[in-house]
């Protein structure tokens, strides 16, 4: 994870930032699951969990906020060990209220820290994180390092223009008083980054497109508002092994993640969170 000392980062210590990643734990079960697994990474994720259910896996969180893909794993029975990690203090003493028999723990520094104390895992998830790194490519290098099998991710890339890796340029506004690095990545940069690793066979690449310019109190490149630049909310798996060439096999498709629910949805959604939601 990022350095928690930097200034870029306190935001993740505010209580608005538990406010904005708990919304998935007024959701009843069913609309639950559904709105979850639409998700590509989520996609990608019970994928990877159908072709190696025969024996229990070892599965990080990094990132995990309050702990919504502990109670996605345990609704769905997989057979896994999870282990959730985040530089949130408040997020991880909501996700330990919730979610007693979860494993969460706090990182001060960066994820090279969970290597040194825990080990590999055969999966790491890491969903809306690396986006938010002054470091991008030293935080993916440390996450390809602590998987064993797969890497599953969700972050933020463009088809058309450079990376701007000066989060002073590329930045995003929180809670009303933090600025935080919002980095989008250019999805052939990354492949090659990637590529130098001898150890990934494969990238599957899930695209998401929309327009991530000036919304949500985003300051960025200009050339991203525009649709031109071809971003997109993306999914990734990172896959290790034997590769079968000298170059690694990358598979990129676009493919909505956004949920439409139906009337009847919304409407007993809406009755749910009214009843059940906190003043």
């Amino acid at each position: 994870m990022a350095e928690e000392r930097n200034l870029f980062f306190q935001g993740w210590q505010d209580d608005g930032h538990v406010k904005m990643y708990d919304w998935f734990s007024y959701f009843p079960t069913p609309l639950f699951l559904k709105q979850f697994e639409y998700f590509n990474e989520l996609r990608l994720l019970k994928e990877y969990f159908q072709k190696h259910n025969m024996k229990e896996q070892k599965i990080y969180e990094v990132g995990c906020a309050t702990g919504e893909l502990f109670r996605y794993l345990n609704t769905k029975k997989y057979r896994c060990k999870y282990h959730g990690f985040d530089v949130s203090e408040n997020a991880l003493r909501a996700a330990k209220e919730k979610y007693p028999k979860g494993n969460f723990s706090r990182i001060k520094e960066n994820t090279r820290q969970i290597f040194e104390r825990f080990g590999q895992a055969d999966v790491v998830f890491s969903r809306d994180v690396i986006q938010h790194q002054t470091d991008v490519w030293g935080f993916l290098d440390s996450l390809i390092e602590l998987t064993r099998h797969s890497l599953i991710m969700r972050i933020r890339t463009r088809d058309a223009g450079a990376t701007c890796l000066d989060p002073e340029l590329s930045c995003q506004a929180h809670y009303g008083k933090h600025w935080m690095p919002y980095i989008v990545i250019n999805t052939d940069e990354l492949c090659e980054h990637v590529g130098k690793f001898s150890e990934v066979k494969k990238i599957n690449i899930l695209k998401s497109y929309g327009i991530l310019g000036g919304d949500n109190k985003r300051f960025v490149p200009k050339e991203l508002y525009f649709s031109e630049a071809g971003t997109a909310e993306t999914s990734i798996l990172i896959e290790k092994g034997p590769r079968e060439g000298q170059n690694i096999e990358v598979n990129s498709i676009a493919r909505s993640d956004k949920l439409r629910l139906s009337l009847f949805e919304r409407a007993w959604l809406k009755l749910w969170l009214i009843k059940n939601r906190p003043t």
